[in-house]
């Protein structure tokens, strides 16, 4: 894979970086649970430091990403995967049995799925 125009690839590593500062301190050291999924996901140690690890990766190989941006383009291929996933087997069918979606999450996961192929698309066009 030959990446034309790179610097596309740093609008989502920016955008990883604003986003998961905040959401990592309150996953690893705050009510992570309770704020990011808006009581909608039950509160489990264990599963709070997976997630916050899994995005404190995520977070590191953004900032990385700023100076090697081919290099680190599987993790924008990652969340897309992983986002899309959640939204597909998590949220469609929970508000399709009425449930409460936690809004916040939903809406940035399903921005970051349609908008991070866009960005991944024109870095590999230029």
């Amino acid at each position: 894979m030959t990446f034309g125009s790179p610097r596309w690839l740093l609008v989502p590593y920016v955008l990883n970086i604003l986003i998961l500062v905040p959401v990592c301190y309150q996953m690893l050291f705050g009510r992570g649970v309770a704020s990011v999924f808006e009581g909608q996901v039950a509160e489990s140690l264990g599963l709070r430091v997976m997630v916050g690890a899994l995005w404190c990766a995520i977070l590191i190989a953004s900032v990385a990403g700023i100076m090697w941006p081919e290099f680190f383009a599987p993790i924008v291929l990652v969340q897309i995967v992983y986002k899309f996933l959640w939204l597909v087997v998590f949220v469609v069918p929970l508000w399709h049995s009425g449930g409460r979606i936690p809004s916040g999450i939903t809406l940035v996961f399903a921005c970051i799925v349609v908008a991070y192929p866009v960005f991944f698309r024109v870095a590999l066009s230029d």
